[in-house]
């Protein structure tokens, strides 16, 4: 087994993928998830299942308390914290509470890195966003674009003193846009393919923003190999941005449609509206290419397609 490392956030869509990864790339994954297992829904348990195959799961673990701060004085040899958790519930919200998801964030970090450092950790990679101050590519866009980038923000540049007060090296992973098997069914996505099957045609609202589509098994991949590159090479960026296909939401739109009724044998047709609104900046990206030595894109659709044929056939018993 090789090293030994500590992932929050696990039991959500991008924390599978990233859990499954590491597994792949020989780290020993524990994953503390914030609830006891009946206080998860079916779509989380779901993941939950799937998770306790590549990581060992701890529940009732919030980050910051003292059943997390229990949890790392009792494992030897942590090699890092990958810190995928975050306070995001309502984040399309105009109205979230930035403030109170930065104090949520942080209650209880400085903490739990000095006790990382003392149990031989030396790494802590946080997980940041494209809506985040100074990222998306966009400079007419300094600021953060959404009171959830804006608390992501605070939070990671409060981590990265933290990490620093604590002798552990700093790291950030950009997530863009990503999308695959296992994402939640409030994505957009989602909305395209329960149209189909209702037999409906959705219609997508903001065909104009340019936005970078990364498979989720793509960005995983590329998640534990900055994590390795963090723990194993001093010269290595701490920061990375993952980049997987650049296109406006519509030809998205239309990518999913061409590849699901390929698949599903029928017709999945689109439209658009005329975007006239524009409250997110036009284009919101990454720049560095995703690794994908040995990708199957074929495999990856009839996997994506498949799940959500699967979903529907359940629903239908």
């Amino acid at each position: 087994m090789g090293e030994r490392v500590l992932l929050t956030g696990a039991s959500s869509f991008t924390g599978l993928w990233i859990a499954e990864a590491l597994a792949t790339a020989g780290f020993e994954v524990i994953a503390p998830l914030l609830r006891e297992r009946g206080d998860y829904d079916a779509e989380r348990l779901a993941r939950i299942a799937r998770l306790k195959s590549v990581a060992q799961v701890v529940h009732a673990r919030p980050f910051g308390s003292e059943a997390f701060l229990d949890l790392v004085r009792s494992r030897s040899k942590i090699a890092a914290l990958a810190h995928h958790a975050a306070d995001v519930t309502g984040y399309r919200d105009p109205g979230f509470d930035a403030a109170a998801a930065v104090a949520r964030n942080l209650a209880g970090a400085p903490e739990v890195l000095q006790a990382l450092a003392g149990q031989g950790a030396r790494a802590v990679l946080v997980t940041g966003t494209v809506f985040e101050a100074g990222e998306g590519g966009s400079r007419d866009a300094p600021l953060a674009v959404t009171p959830y980038g804006l608390s992501k923000t605070l939070t990671n540049v409060a981590f990265q003193h933290y990490a620093a007060w604590a002798g552990l090296r700093f790291g950030r992973f950009v997530i863009p846009s990503p999308y695959g098997p296992l994402e939640q069914q409030r994505s957009f996505p989602a909305y395209l393919f329960r149209s189909w099957f209702a037999g409906e045609t959705p219609v997508v609202r903001t065909p104009l923003y340019l936005r970078d589509h990364l498979p989720a098994p793509l960005l995983a991949r590329a998640y534990a190999e900055h994590l390795a590159a963090l723990l194993s090479d001093p010269a290595a960026p701490s920061v990375h941005r993952p980049s997987g296909w650049v296109a406006t939401q519509g030809d998205f739109a239309e990518k999913v449609a061409a590849e699901a009724g390929r698949r599903l044998g029928r017709a999945c047709p689109v439209a658009f509206a005329e975007q006239t609104e524009f409250p997110e900046p036009l284009r919101r990206v990454n720049a560095e290419p995703a690794p994908r030595e040995g990708w199957d894109e074929t495999a990856f659709w009839d996997d994506y397609v498949g799940w959500y044929a699967a979903l529907q056939a359940a629903a239908g018993r």
